[in-house]
């Protein structure tokens, strides 16, 4: 079994959090620790809160872990990079070969998402999906198609 635990500060940490929280959501993980506290069990827990029992078991071992700071939701990292490069400039870079970048230390000679995506923090100093680099380029209409034989 699996239980939260508190001390006496956390204990009032507790209620003050029960008292203020403005969010359910927040509430809920808050009370979820306090039942937990005092000998409830997981699987009571998860039930009062329409929950998964490994959701409740994950806020226990955040909250032993790092108390109310580690409850708290993750957020978001932002808005993601997007690529700033034109038309034009990403085109005269698929003209080349893949081999004809030295950082890319790569003997491709056609061009693959992997590749692009390599070239871009390489170069550019840009962190991007290979799915960000599909919608650049659809976006721009520029053609992303299977190499064929000539």
């Amino acid at each position: 079994m699996i239980y939260a635990k508190v001390d006496k500060e956390g204990r009032e940490e507790i209620k003050k959090a029960l008292k203020t929280a403005q969010k359910a959501k927040w509430y809920r993980r808050v009370k979820a620790i306090d039942l937990s506290s005092k000998g409830e069990a997981v699987s009571k827990i998860a039930e009062i809160f329409d929950l998964n029992e490994n959701t409740v078991r994950g806020y226990i071992k955040r909250y032993n872990a790092g108390g109310l700071a580690g409850l708290k939701p993750n957020q978001g990292q932002g808005r993601k990079a997007t690529i700033e490069l034109s038309k034009e400039e990403l085109s005269e870079i698929l003209e080349r070969s893949p081999s004809q970048f030295e950082k890319l230390e790569s003997g491709a000679r056609n061009w693959n998402q992997a590749l692009m995506k390599k070239y871009l923090k390489q170069y550019h100093q840009l962190e991007v999906s290979q799915s960000m680099i599909s919608d650049t380029f659809k976006r721009l209409g520029i053609p992303w198609n299977r190499a064929k034989k000539k």
